[in-house]
């Protein structure tokens, strides 16, 4: 599988109202991660579906949320990787920062920004 990579824009400095900006990220076949701006809440979501969710890791560091999963097959190897990055805006605050992963295997992060 091949890597994606999703990176928000840093923005102006204004915020905006009640519109919604979308930015979809694509690296196979469907897309991989999708951005939003919705009032003053940052979300980014990925599908990460084909992996258990023991087996995705999420790390966050300087704005920067990494997603990585790898999946081993029987005899130890590994059959299927994913990789996706997305830089969160200057303005969020990253204390509010949220993750979870859904039942049909669709990870979301939140953040307020300020």
């Amino acid at each position: 599988m091949e890597k994606g990579q999703g990176v928000f824009p840093e923005d102006s400095g204004s915020k905006p109202q009640q519109s919604i900006r979308e930015h979809k990220c694509t690296g196979h076949s469907h897309p991989t991660g999708k951005i939003q701006v919705i009032g003053d809440i940052f979300q980014f979501t990925v599908d990460v579906s084909e992996f258990p969710p023991e087996d995705v890791i999420i790390t966050s560091s300087n704005n920067l949320i990494e997603v990585h999963a790898e999946k081993l097959g029987e005899d130890g190897t590994v059959t299927n990787t994913f990789s996706h990055r997305c830089k969160l805006p200057s303005d969020v605050d990253p204390i509010s920062v949220t993750m979870s992963i859904e039942s049909g295997g669709v990870l979301t992060v939140r953040a307020r920004r300020m």
